[in-house]
């Protein structure tokens, strides 16, 4: 199945443990932020269990950039066929993702920070999200992957909405269920997707659940998502406002 919403290893700096004398120059010159406060102020193993994470994990931290253009747009959901909804991305992209290799499916957390050249260009790509993210409704069909060998039914339910954190801080949010029609390995994948704007940054926060009969992500899980878009965004903001 085709996800573009992970930032291609291909294009990211991958650091398991933070060594700044391994990153290129270019990275290391990111200001702003520099890439050492980037990293400590981003989501980490330990908030990632907070989530349902367990002891067995792989954590990557990267920095993306592009020439021209964007490495990665702000993914937000599927839709019937290949169309997918994005916000328009930015020359820049920090992240950070934790895997769990604990249990026999695959699930991640991974947040997101664009960096937009202003506040201006910042708010107007969200105010695009806040109106694109209302067509994450329904019961889609998304294409199967080009690389499959027969045709498989995939069917993904969405619904979308808008929270508040406890301190007043808004979000947007979307709910992700993708199923394939195939008896033999029920493969399901769960995706809990929340956006935030953080004046010159947008923050995007994923949870994912997937594999053959994957667990729903739970209410609390997604209680946990929700106050990680929160603490995280605020940890942001006082670094880098």
């Amino acid at each position: 199945m085709r996800r573009s919403r992970t930032i291609s290893v291909a294009v990211v700096v991958a650091v398991s443990a933070l060594t700044l004398s391994a990153l290129p120059a270019q990275a290391a010159l990111l200001l702003p932020p520099t890439v050492a406060d980037a990293y400590s102020v981003m989501l980490s193993t330990t908030q990632a269990k907070f989530v349902g994470q367990g002891k067995q994990t792989v954590s990557n931290f990267g920095v993306a950039n592009s020439s021209k253009g964007t490495p990665d747009a702000p993914w937000l959901c599927d839709l019937s066929g290949d169309n997918e909804v994005k916000g328009k991305g930015a020359e820049y992209i920090i992240s950070s993702e934790v895997l769990n290799l604990a249990g026999k499916n695959v699930t991640t957390i991974g947040q997101e920070i664009h960096l937009y050249a202003n506040e201006k260009k910042a708010k107007k790509t969200y105010d695009g999200i806040v109106e694109a993210i209302k067509s994450c409704e329904g019961q889609q069909t998304p294409a199967a992957d080009d690389t499959d060998d027969s045709p498989l039914n995939i069917t993904t339910t969405l619904n979308n909405g808008a929270k508040k954190a406890k301190d007043g801080d808004p979000f947007l949010w979307v709910n992700s269920v993708t199923e394939v029609g195939d008896p033999i390995t029920n493969f399901v994948d769960h995706d809990y997707v929340t956006v935030r704007l953080l004046g010159r940054y947008i923050q995007i926060l994923d949870v994912e659940s997937e594999g053959n009969n994957a667990s729903a992500i739970a209410k609390k899980q997604i209680a946990a998502a929700d106050r990680l878009q929160d603490s995280l965004g605020d940890a942001w903001q006082e670094k880098f406002s």
